[in-house]
């Protein structure tokens, strides 16, 4: 799904507004002119509107939850890191997006209009998370085998069956 908006083109159409594709939102957009092909940051191009988007952050202590604003078109991926407030500029305890929510499913990245719910943990709470491969186990001393409370080793009562 692509943006479009229609605006002059500095190239082929500077008094007639024409189709454009908007390839990059935020503070310097980018567009691409459907007529002639030219990519620039137009000049009168409307700031995007903002998106409120719940944060549902799960602490080890205590879990709560935000709203986050965003700009309408920013795509979000998971294990990006973002700032719950960062108009006061407050740097400390970013957290680390663990998976984004689109209706009922979880998916990798989506844009901020798309989502319903951001789920995150603080970063300071994630010792090796972005590390970790996938598939990983949790490693096992198989050298010096337990044995089991309840289980014991052959018994000399019980003799073994053998084929002839």
């Amino acid at each position: 799904m692509t943006q479009e908006t229609r605006i002059e083109c500095p190239s082929c159409s500077p008094e007639e507004k024409v189709q454009h594709e908007i390839l990059k939102l935020g503070k310097n957009p980018l567009v691409l002119c459907q007529e002639c092909g030219l990519v620039y940051v137009p000049q009168n191009i409307e700031t995007p509107e903002k998106i409120s988007v719940k944060v549902f952050v799960n602490r080890i202590e205590r879990p709560f939850r935000r709203w986050i604003k965003l700009d309408a078109g920013e795509v979000l991926y998971e294990n990006d890191e973002i700032v719950l407030n960062p108009a006061t500029g407050d740097q400390e305890n970013p957290i680390v997006i663990t998976s984004l929510q689109v209706g009922v499913k979880r998916v990798p990245s989506a844009k901020a209009e798309e989502i319903d719910t951001i789920w995150a943990r603080p970063l300071d709470e994630i010792p090796f998370a972005k590390n970790r491969k996938v598939g990983q186990k949790h490693p096992v001393n198989l050298a010096k085998p337990k044995t089991m409370i309840g289980i014991s080793g052959p018994s000399k009562g019980i003799e073994t069956a053998q084929e002839s």
